[in-house]
């Protein structure tokens, strides 16, 4: 919707000035009693035109007014143009979204482009933590969302399975194999034990198999199941492995070697990314002969855009801030186009018991473990809870909100919501009241009904601008609004009434409002019940 009055405007504003010289139209939504939509496009256009402001905005206004779309637009002193919509153009959309179905929301922005979004990409030394699924669910939502309006997306996890990392745990694994101490930094977790009860560690032990590779494809399937209980699903687990077979970490070293921005030192080959906006240069191969991890990194990116990707977005932790710097001036030194790579940075999350944090599993003493929230409090609320706050911010997850069955909790607020919905469609048809007419729409004119419908016409743009912004937790905020305008119609409007004609207009409403919910749950891979 935001897009079309954007259009509407332009055209208006463009019989004041040449089209080529009109400024960007923004349209926000303003306080309520403003009306439903605003712009301060007068703001800008005034020192263009060179005529007060409320006059500008007067001839748009009267210009906008003439069209069926608003009941009321109006200048406001100030510049601002607010728009009223027409109760008929609200009352029409529930026709546009119980057709739609499904595809109601979607758009086609993207234009089929192809986009590739890295995320979780853990170290296969060990279980996934609360932050992998925090980071988990953000990736896999930012894909959701690419793909809802437009853009061919594919989900790819890097497996780290080259490494010093990788050396500890096998050492810290045949340690516990042949009873010798673990050594120094290496890996004393209870999950190592769930490794030597692997029958195949029994074959790999004897000399029979690599038990390298055996250690690496248990934790990594062990990995893999702690997603799929998430419901994450990924289209390529990438072997960092591979790089260094194919020699394409040598080849990506070579580039840059050609290209003069690297130097050697101390019997070592260095990147010269302080140059290029890091805060120190970085080493590529190190006086061993042992490529570094940034080397591989830089590979395996430069590999991505051998893929032919339009976009390439990478979901990182919190603690990789620093690595973007260096990672973009190795693709920009490789006469990359950086502007098709995108890092996105999870914050972390912290785990709370209603005011008691809760720092260390009460199964192992240890780390609490992805799946361990996933047991306690379910798919639904851990994904729900893990968007529910900015990318870009700590998340404070309380296990024991997101497990109660009350309205406070948001997604039990959400979801009750489609299932009160479901319950009162059944009701209505159990009753047999249902029958083949085209519904009175013209009857939903109470102050509930319009606030519902208008919120409904919002979730296009909503879905539009998560996507862009990649910031899913929008939705969050729309579902739980959306969620809170039903249950306030549903206290002020009783659906099934003695008015047959009301109650198959109310119905409708409560049908496209049904349809909403579902489909942002369904994009969020949050279940909609319809009993609860």
């Amino acid at each position: 919707m935001r897009e079309k009055l954007a259009k509407l405007v332009k055209d208006s504003a463009s019989k004041l000035v040449s089209p080529s010289l009109l400024p960007e139209v923004d349209i926000s939504i303003p306080q309520e009693r403003y009306g439903d939509f605003a712009t301060n496009i007068v703001l800008k256009l005034a020192p263009i035109v060179n005529k007060p402001i409320f006059e500008i905005a007067s001839f748009i206004a009267a210009d906008l007014s003439t069209n069926n779309t608003f009941e009321k637009v109006e200048a406001a002193r100030n510049g601002f143009i607010n728009f009223k919509l027409n109760i008929k153009f609200l009352q029409d959309i529930l026709f546009e979204i119980i057709d739609k179905d499904h595809q109601y929301g979607r758009s086609n922005f993207g234009q089929n482009q192809k986009v590739l979004v890295e995320f979780v990409s853990a170290n296969p030394t060990g279980p996934l933590h609360v932050g992998h699924g925090r980071w988990a669910v953000i990736g896999d939502d930012i894909a959701s969302l690419l793909e809802a309006i437009g853009y061919t997306v594919e989900r790819e996890f890097y497996v780290n399975d080259v490494g010093n990392q990788i050396d500890k745990l096998e050492l810290s694994v045949k340690a516990r194999i042949n009873g010798t101490e673990i050594p120094e930094g290496g890996y004393g977790g209870d999950y190592v034990n769930r490794i030597l009860e692997d029958p195949a560690i029994a074959s790999a032990s004897a000399g029979k198999q690599d038990i390298r590779r055996i250690i690496l494809k248990i934790m990594l399937n062990e990995q893999k199941a702690s997603l799929e209980k998430l419901g994450v699903k990924f289209d390529r687990f990438f072997s960092e492995e591979t790089l260094h077979k194919n020699n394409k970490v040598k080849d990506a070293i070579l580039k840059l070697k050609m290209h003069g921005v690297t130097f050697e030192e101390e019997g070592a080959l260095w990147f010269k990314s302080q140059e290029l906006g890091d805060d120190k240069n970085r080493v590529l191969i190190r006086a061993n002969g042992e490529t570094t991890y940034f080397a591989a990194d830089i590979a395996y990116h430069a590999d991505k855009y051998e893929r032919g990707f339009d976009y390439m977005i990478d979901v990182w932790g919190a603690d990789h801030h620093g690595y973007i710097p260096r990672l973009k001036a190795a693709i920009q030194s490789l006469g990359l186009q950086v502007s098709k790579f995108e890092v996105i940075i999870g914050q972390l999350v912290s785990l709370f018991r209603g005011k008691e944090p809760v720092r260390m599993s009460k199964r192992t003493g240890d780390m609490v473990t992805l799946n361990e929230v996933v047991d306690e409090v379910g798919r639904d609320a851990t994904r729900f809870f893990m968007t529910m706050t900015s990318v870009n911010s700590h998340l404070n997850f309380d296990l024991e909100l997101a497990k109660a069955q009350a309205s406070d909790n948001p997604v039990y607020y959400v979801q009750y919501a489609h299932a009160r919905i479901s319950s009162i469609i059944k009701e209505f048809n159990d009753k047999k009241t249902f029958y083949e007419c085209a519904p009175n729409l013209s009857k939903l004119t109470h102050g509930s009904e319009r606030k519902l419908m208008r919120k409904l016409l919002d979730y296009p743009d909503e879905i539009l601008a998560a996507a862009k912004r990649r910031e899913p937790h929008i939705l969050i905020e729309y579902s739980k609004n959306l969620a809170q305008n039903f249950h306030n119609f549903y206290h002020q409007c009783r659906v099934i009434t003695e008015d047959r004609k009301l109650s198959y207009s109310r119905l409708t409403l409560v049908s496209a409002t049904r349809i909403v919910l579902r489909n942002v749950l369904e994009l969020l891979k949050v279940s909609a019940p319809e009993r609860m």
